[in-house]
């Protein structure tokens, strides 16, 4: 296949940027649809790009002939409507995450993806982030030894919409958020996180509680492995954006992020140094990460091969999301295998 039609279902902040990127930073794809319940800003987009096609659902989007592949940036809470119509046509999907919002939900989703034959990838971003890549490598050589303590931390630059931050639409800021970090858990440290225990508080934004969610949140994590970890979530600083991770291992330790540029380090004990990866401060953060990851769907989607990034490591990463919430909620230590077990009567707050 030469150029991949891509049809961008959802044009909010993401969906948008998606477009934009698809449109202008991914030479083997072509943006000949966009599709949104609010058709006027679907046609505003559409004449930034070129004047590509203007659906006001999934089905009509979805039935275009050009439309090669559909990335879907709705809200999470219709995400699977939206996979069920597209893989109804028979289109390879890039879903953004969650996947849904619950266990069953993204059972049902793999399940109807799986039914049609269509690859479904989803949106963990910061897997194709070249400092992410970088970490993942060097740990996964095993020249850093074996990895005993994840830490990351994603804080936002200033609270989301009520509307957003109710769990019914979003999951909530251990769903919404926090689904990245417990993604970046399971593949830098090659492990299975085990055990949740997890805190959340409304001291600057009293107001989220109106509606089940938290400003600020910590979980510590117990891997199958015996290594520990902790994640921490704030949906608000006075700085800006703010993303790091850090694994320690036994003979070494990786970095991703740090202020006030985004740049990547790593030590090992052989050299008894930490050495800095150099970074563009004009570069925005995660700008390649959404790059490439745009790039990897639509060559897996051109050259008829599996995508990275599957359904599977979304239900993974929520499982893990979802334990925090109850022990959020319920001020317990929360084992992932009895989330995991439970699709069946799984709820965002549980």
């Amino acid at each position: 296949m030469g150029q991949v039609g891509i049809g961008m279902l959802g044009v909010g902040r993401m969906g948008a940027a998606h477009a934009r990127i698809a449109a202008g930073m991914v030479p083997r794809a072509r943006v000949v649809a966009l599709g949104d319940v609010d058709v006027a800003a679907a046609e505003r987009l559409a004449a930034e790009l070129g004047n590509p096609r203007v659906y006001a659902s999934a089905e009509a989007l979805a039935a275009d002939p050009d439309v090669d592949a559909v990335v879907i940036a709705v809200s999470s809470s219709r995400h699977v409507d939206a996979i069920r119509a597209v893989a109804a046509a028979g289109k390879p999907i890039l879903c953004e995450k969650p996947l849904a919002l619950t266990l069953a939900d993204t059972d049902t989703a793999m399940a109807i993806a799986d039914a049609a034959g269509v690859p479904l990838q989803v949106a963990f971003m910061r897997r194709w982030d070249p400092e992410y890549q970088r970490a993942h490598a060097r740990l996964s050589s095993g020249k850093l030894g074996r990895p005993l303590l994840f830490k990351s931390l994603q804080f936002d630059p200033e609270p989301p919409p009520l509307t957003f931050a109710d769990p019914r639409t979003s999951g909530g800021i251990w769903v919404d958020m926090g689904i990245h970090e417990f993604d970046l858990a399971r593949w830098l440290m090659s492990d299975e996180v085990e055990e949740v225990f997890a805190y959340g508080s409304t001291l600057s934004h009293p107001d989220l509680a109106t509606v089940g969610d938290v400003d600020s949140a910590v979980a510590v994590l117990r891997f199958v492995s015996g290594a520990t970890g902790t994640v921490e979530l704030a949906r608000d600083t006075t700085y800006g954006e703010d993303v790091r991770t850090e694994v320690l291992a036994t003979h070494g330790a990786v970095w991703a992020g740090t202020l006030p540029v985004s740049q990547g380090a790593f030590s090992d004990r052989s050299s008894r140094a930490v050495t800095v990866d150099s970074s563009e401060a004009a570069v925005l953060r995660f700008e390649r990460a959404y790059t490439h990851q745009m790039r990897g769907f639509v060559d897996a989607v051109a050259d008829g091969q599996p995508v990275r990034v599957t359904a599977a490591d979304s239900r993974a990463a929520l499982g893990i999301a979802l334990a925090a919430q109850r022990s959020m909620h319920q001020g317990v230590p929360v084992r992932v295998t009895d989330i995991l077990g439970s699709a069946d009567s799984d709820t965002v707050q549980a």
